[in-house]
């Protein structure tokens, strides 16, 4: 059995990382709610793999931001301040 000396990730058939050497990685600045296909190969100094089993994961939906507040109104003010409130 010839032993892996560095890895490489595919995603949608495009590779996207290459040369790493822990057998972990984390694809950033994706679409949100979008579902994308990644394999792994092994490579040493004879070559690459074959893929790996194909995984399908999903990224998570954007997350809302929270309503605007409401009932903005002056509590007060004086020649050098303004005091807000809302609700």
């Amino acid at each position: 059995m010839k032993l892996a000396s560095t890895y490489n990730v595919y995603r949608d058939g495009t590779k996207v990382a290459s040369g790493l050497t822990s057998k972990t990685y984390t694809d950033s600045d994706l679409i949100p709610a979008t579902a994308y296909e990644y394999h792994v190969t092994a490579e040493n100094e004879h070559g690459e793999s074959g893929p790996s089993n194909t995984v399908t994961v999903t990224t998570d939906e954007p997350h809302e931001p929270p309503e605007e507040p409401g009932g903005l109104s002056s509590t007060g003010n004086t020649d050098t301040t303004v005091d807000l409130g809302w609700n």
